[in-house]
């Protein structure tokens, strides 16, 4: 699996650092709103939303619990990622003049998903709570654009940004090469 990619780590940037530092606050800030919410909480609650954001399946509170059990999963798994940014399998060659660009966007990639997921669980659990409550929602409607924009999007930013990769062009034949140098 990519054995011929340097295997090198970027520095840290800031702005991956307060990213990474965001989802946890998220993911705690989910345990910590099941914690306080728990003894009031409804036998029944809501467990799936349908695409415009209605209650289409209810369960016991406890299902409550998986939320954030997700995200516990989920968001230090991406964070431990970004420590291997090599094992990426991304549709470019990476080698040692790219590496540190490419390595850079990939861990930056990982930092803005690791967020997203972090807040799309959050926002879940904040519906499933207030719908339980019986209330509405912050989310209603907007619900299944809203969690599934900050992935798509990230994911077209990388994309951009991985093409438009600073650098030398690489030449892809040799023999123009060889033209280029006989020429007077």
């Amino acid at each position: 699996m990519h054995k011929d990619r340097p295997r090198l780590r970027p520095a840290r940037r800031s702005v991956d650092l307060v990213l990474n530092g965001l989802a946890i606050v998220c993911l705690v800030t989910g345990f910590v709103l099941v914690l306080m919410y728990w003894s009031q909480l409804p036998d029944r609650i809501p467990t799936h939303f349908n695409a415009v954001g209605e209650v289409d399946d209810w369960g016991p509170k406890g299902m409550l619990w998986l939320l954030p059990a997700i995200n516990i999963v989920l968001v230090p798994g991406i964070l431990v990622l970004q420590r291997f940014p090599w094992v990426a399998n991304i549709p470019i060659t990476i080698n040692a003049s790219n590496a540190d660009y490419q390595y850079g966007l990939i861990i930056r990639l990982l930092s803005i998903l690791g967020l997203s997921v972090a807040v799309i669980f959050l926002l879940i659990l904040i519906e499933t709570l207030a719908v339980a409550f019986g209330g509405r929602g912050p989310l209603g409607i907007w619900m299944l654009p809203v969690l599934i924009a900050p992935i798509i999007l990230s994911l077209f930013w990388y994309l951009l940004a991985m093409v438009k990769q600073p650098g030398e062009p690489v030449r892809s034949n040799a023999s123009d090469a060889d033209k280029l140098s006989s020429d007077p």
